[in-house]
């Protein structure tokens, strides 16, 4: 027996699959995108006990929608985890997903009667008694700005046109270079709706998982100082889900010197347009500045094709880099706990 993650293949969003074995427990962390659910959900799994949708961007929430029309006719579910005054959050505007989408979500949860409740730092999930969440984001008081820039959003109707480019990896660097680039995240107050995303650590017998969503550093950090972590005691990993797809602007180098881990998840096809991801930036950082706990290689887990990754945006780093550093890239949709 023992504990499966699956990452399943969203394009350049998020949707997990969380199985625990011992007592035939299942979850879903995000949904991706509409197609998400019709090509890989739903022929996976026909029921979860419970989901939560870590925030609203499109690339995790739309594919809720078709799940939530199936239910419960042909999805079985108990409860929906998800941040709102209104039991959903309004997306960022930028995104495909509009406000009426979002509030077309709250109804369709309440005509299908799923029972849903929020999320917030310091609250613990017992799943089961080996498994349980620890909820380190959002922060009651980032959450509260997220509702206000929500109410103002619905007053309002006028959509933001400010895009944010998650990353480029147009300029060739060397590894060192790229890992001593300064910091690059938005300030809270810019970046509401990532501030507010859903973070947790899973806890499965002796194993631990950090899923970061698209988390604000500044908010992970802070917790972690919050429990006593720091360069000298770090807070030890045995997998963590990179926040938003590998983005640099989702990294601090604070944050990098309180953990220890040596397997990283990335969940993306490369991105979109301007926004491409995973940075290098982002695996030259982890590559040089985070404790690996007692490992040489330091593997990056991939959920669609690297190849395929790197012919659109570029060499995630030089082979000789990736040798000297002992960088391992895996693909693989599939992580065991035992």
């Amino acid at each position: 027996m023992g504990l499966i993650i699956t990452s399943f293949k969203a394009q350049y969003g998020d949707a997990f699959l969380v199985e625990e074995q011992d007592n035939n427990i299942k979850f879903l962390v995000d949904c991706g995108f509409k197609l998400t659910y019709k090509q890989h959900i739903k022929k996976k799994t026909e029921s979860a006990d419970f989901i939560i949708l870590t925030h609203s961007d499109e690339d995790h929430i739309n594919g809720a929608f078709p799940l939530l029309e199936d239910y419960p006719a042909s999805f079985s579910l108990s409860k929906v985890y998800v941040n709102s005054p209104e039991t959903v959050p309004a997306p960022r505007t930028s995104g495909e997903i509009s406000i009426l989408q979002a509030n077309s979500l709250v109804n369709l949860l309440s005509k299908k009667a799923v029972p849903f409740e929020g999320l917030i730092q310091g609250q613990v999930l017992d799943v089961s008694e080996y498994l349980s969440l620890e909820i380190i984001s959002p922060t009651s008081g980032d959450l509260e700005c997220y509702y206000e820039k929500y109410k103002a959003a619905l007053n309002s109707a006028l959509p933001d046109e400010n895009e944010t480019d998650i990353s480029s990896n147009v300029v060739t660097k060397s590894i060192t270079d790229w890992a001593g680039l300064s910091d690059s995240f938005l300030k809270k107050k810019y970046d509401i709706a990532n501030t507010s995303s859903i973070a947790f650590i899973l806890k499965y017998k002796n194993k631990k998982v950090l899923f970061l969503a698209d988390s604000h550093p500044e908010v992970i950090s802070d917790y972690f100082q919050q429990q006593g972590f720091s360069s000298e005691k770090k807070a030890v990993f045995d997998y963590i889900k990179l926040s938003h797809h590998g983005s640099a602007k989702s990294i601090s180098k604070q944050l990098l010197s309180m953990i220890s881990c040596n397997n990283f998840i990335i969940s993306t096809n490369g991105g979109k347009a301007r926004s491409k991801h995973p940075s290098v930036e982002t695996i030259a950082k982890l590559a040089i500045l985070v404790d690996r706990n007692n490992n040489d290689e330091i593997n990056f887990y991939f959920n669609h094709s690297i190849s395929a990754i790197e012919t659109r945006n570029g060499p995630l780093l030089s082979v000789d880099e990736r040798l000297l550093y002992k960088i391992k890239y895996i693909e693989q949709n599939e992580i065991r706990l035992t």
